[in-house]
């Protein structure tokens, strides 16, 4: 029995199962029955050729076998009740949760593993379809939205107590039935009584339900060794998202899970296009722009999970940082989820999590554009040359010793646009003017800052948040969960760090004109995201025109209590760092045509080094 009993797992219970043991304890109470009465009576018989003390102690023996077997096949006749009683209870349960669950599903929510309802993609596209249908004022279809997604969420809650109070009259079924079970084998002979002894068996702990990072890894040091190999090699999904847990052991069970990942994915695959096919052929038009959506969903995440397994091969060179996999989930979003690290984190004495925003996907973005994908391109090469400039900058201080993880988050579905992308079929720009996706990126990105936190090797480890563009947004709301683990974030291309009242319908101008005042920003000060003063950065390309809408509150470059840090080009070292206004709301972690980092990409390198002054007040040459 399982103390938190999950959806997948109790539609894979088997009633039937008990039955069929139902069946098996009656033939075995049966047949020890027929086979101790058998031996009873030979036993008996031996009188005349057995005899004196020894006779007698062997009939003695025997009954006291003989009463006990009797016992067992008491309770064996008991468990046959029970297990029956069980096949019909817990069948009920299991019914009554696929009913539930059917209509939560039937409203176009997703039901997650634990039971939470939430709103699918299929219903946001709906009900925007349906409000831009009607008006194409682009204030009244935010405003509408907004309205209905708060009706969809309300109505989403109300599934949710019903799914997972399913759950809960599953677990007392699954409960009740264990507990029958046991007790009708309760007060039996003991093993050792008749001469045999034996070893129980252990049960391996499973691990916390919605664990903290910090209970996570209590959980997993409780294991013994043979238990973290049991838990690795039959729950690899779990393991490999589990915040807190060592990097090797993340990474080991989220590649053993891309095979499976692949496999189901062209399973979806095939069964979207053929879908749509007989959905073509009975002119049923709903069915095949369904059937289209799904595809192009599955489509998108081979794609993710390609890019994926790419980025995590082998390095270009023996001397690059090596890679890990953090994170893997191919099932939650409507485009592939995971965390790359370049660098070991755990050994680690700086880290830096970049969290991107518009427009980005693990197949363009983790890599590059391009075919083929390029191992060492996109944000896996912008590490590598973060950590590059990060390790010159520390060898210049006389740090050189020190050592550099720079990771690549894609825990969340940042807005895609709906233009020139994958998404095309499935408008996705209502999401760009709303705080939803990066609201849904706030508790997972907090729980994996802490996390890195927990499962360092290191006694402090430096640990810097960066966030362009909406995932700077994203990155904020992390920081205000304040879930520790954080020393400093650098926002860059930042359209703002969140806002009191969301600029909708006829009160637009109002939000604007508190916006420019101040008074509609979520977050005044460094404390409001944790951190303490003088550790919140940001950076603004020059023309950048993201960072000049104040669409979240204002733009950070415009808050006084942030460290701004200058794009401008500069040479230090003998070194010439660009800036990126060619493309300045892009460039930011990218190298120039000289192979360095540009300016800002020199900033941020010194940010996560832990040498800000480098960016503040850099020596540059004269």
């Amino acid at each position: 029995m399982s103390q938190h009993l999950t959806v997948s797992q109790v539609e894979s219970w088997k009633p039937a199962a008990f039955g069929t043991q139902a069946t098996e304890f009656a033939r075995q109470a049966a047949e020890l029955r027929t086979k101790i009465q058998d031996q009873y009576l030979a036993a008996d018989a031996s009188r005349d050729t057995f005899r004196r003390e020894t006779g007698d102690a062997m009939r003695t023996r025997f009954d006291e076998i003989h009463t006990k077997a009797l016992l067992i096949a008491d309770a064996l006749d008991r468990g046959r009740d029970a297990a029956t009683s069980a096949q019909w209870t817990i069948s009920s349960a299991q019914g009554f949760l696929a009913s539930k669950k059917s209509d939560a599903l039937a409203k176009s929510f997703e039901v997650r593993d634990d039971g939470t309802c939430v709103i699918s993609e299929t219903a946001k596209q709906r009900l925007y379809s349906a409000i831009a249908s009607h008006t194409t004022d682009p204030t009244e279809v935010a405003d509408k939205y907004t309205v209905g997604m708060a009706a969809l969420q309300l109505d989403a809650n109300t599934h949710t107590a019903a799914v997972q109070g399913a759950l809960t009259g599953a677990m007392n079924a699954d409960t009740a039935a264990e507990s029958a079970i046991e007790s009708a084998f309760e007060n039996l002979p003991t093993p050792d009584s008749f001469g045999n002894a034996t070893t129980p068996a252990t049960v391996t702990p499973q691990p916390p339900a919605n664990g903290t990072p910090q209970e996570n890894r209590r959980w997993w040091d409780s294991l013994t060794a043979a238990q973290q190999a049991e838990m690795q090699a039959t729950s690899p999904k779990i393991i490999g998202n589990l915040d807190g847990l060592p990097v090797e052991v993340r990474d080991k069970a989220n590649r053993a899970t891309i095979p499976d990942e692949q496999a189901r994915l062209d399973g979806e695959l095939t069964k979207y296009q053929d879908a749509m096919v007989t959905a073509a052929a009975t002119g049923d038009m709903a069915g095949v722009a369904a059937a289209q959506t799904g595809l192009d969903r599955t489509e998108q995440k081979l794609k993710d999970l390609a890019a994926v397994n790419t980025a995590i091969g082998q390095s270009a060179t023996a001397t690059d940082p090596p890679r890990y996999l953090m994170a893997l989930d191919m099932e939650s979003g409507r485009q592939g989820r995971a965390a790359v690290s370049v660098g070991n984190p755990d050994t680690a004495d700086h880290i830096s999590v970049t969290t991107p925003g518009l427009g980005s996907n693990l197949d363009e973005t983790l890599l590059g554009g391009g075919e083929p994908k390029n191992p060492n391109g996109g944000m896996v090469g912008e590490a590598q040359n973060l950590i590059r400039t990060s390790e010159a900058q520390l060898e210049s201080a006389g740090r050189g010793g020190e050592q550099i993880a720079s990771i690549a988050w894609f825990g969340y579905d940042p807005p895609q646009g709906g233009m020139s992308s994958w998404s095309d079929l499935e408008p996705d720009t209502i999401n760009v003017l709303n705080e939803g996706r990066a609201q849904e990126a706030a508790q997972p990105l907090s729980s994996f800052y802490a996390g890195l936190d927990v499962a360092s090797a290191k006694n402090d480890p430096h640990i810097t948040a960066l966030g362009h563009s909406y995932g700077s947004l994203a990155t904020s709301l992390a920081l205000q969960e304040k879930g520790g683990g954080v020393d400093d974030v650098v926002f860059y291309g930042s359209p703002g760090l969140g806002r009191e009242i969301p600029m909708h319908g006829a009160l637009a101008p109002v939000p604007a004109i508190l916006a420019e005042a101040g008074v509609n920003d979520t977050v005044s000060g460094a404390s409001d995201l944790g951190l303490s003063d003088n550790h919140v950065y940001e950076m603004t390309e020059h023309g950048d025109p993201v960072a000049n809408i104040d669409g979240f509150g204002r733009s950070p470059h415009k808050m006084d209590w942030v460290t701004h840090l200058s794009t401008d080009p500069i040479t230090v070292g003998g070194q010439h760092y660009e800036s990126g206004a060619d493309n300045p709301h892009s460039e930011y972690g990218r190298s120039g045509s000289n192979g360095n980092l540009n300016r800002s990409g020199y900033n941020l390198a010194a940010v996560v080094a832990g040498l800000p002054e480098l960016a503040t007040d850099p020596k540059t040459d004269r």
